[in-house]
């Protein structure tokens, strides 16, 4: 039924579940997996008030490295040794990430389910919803939403 399912992992507890889920229906169904991290770009507006340091008028985009490539070539690494046939890793940043799963990763790699994590939104989420929200409202595929049992701290 399936032929390409795409895991989208984030950080927290719940990262190697949703990782468990995708690689069980993939074997189920012996289709590939790709696996999916979407960095949400951090802005940093220019500080006019400080006149020392010219800083242009654009946005200025931050990323650090915060270890999600080696934590699914693991994963990656784990689903070749139980039998997936090919397992693709994809890891880069949007602004919106849900748009980027749903527009731009899924159809780039062909996938045809969506696996994705869900906990209680927090803060001003609350407010403007969630990366899991939005993947759900936007994507053309079947969507699997894995609730995270642990409570996080």
């Amino acid at each position: 039924m399936y032929k390409n399912i795409l895991v989208s992992i984030s950080h927290g507890s719940n990262s190697y579940r949703l990782f468990q889920v995708g690689l069980d229906i993939a074997l189920k169904y012996k289709a590939q997996l790709t696996l999916c991290h979407i960095k949400n770009l951090q802005y940093i507006m220019p500080n006019y008030a400080n006149g020392s340091i010219y800083m242009p008028q654009d946005i200025i985009y931050f990323e650090t490295n915060d270890g999600i490539e080696e934590t699914l070539n693991k994963y990656k690494e784990e689903a070749i040794k139980k039998g997936i046939s090919k397992v693709d890793v994809v890891v880069t940043a949007s602004s919106t990430p849900a748009l980027a799963i749903t527009g731009v990763v899924t159809s780039g790699f062909d996938c045809d389910l969506i696996v994705c994590g869900s906990s209680q939104s927090k803060g001003i989420f609350k407010i403007f919803g969630n990366v899991t929200g939005d993947i759900v409202k936007n994507a053309s595929v079947d969507v699997l939403v894995v609730k995270n049992k642990e409570k996080d701290k």
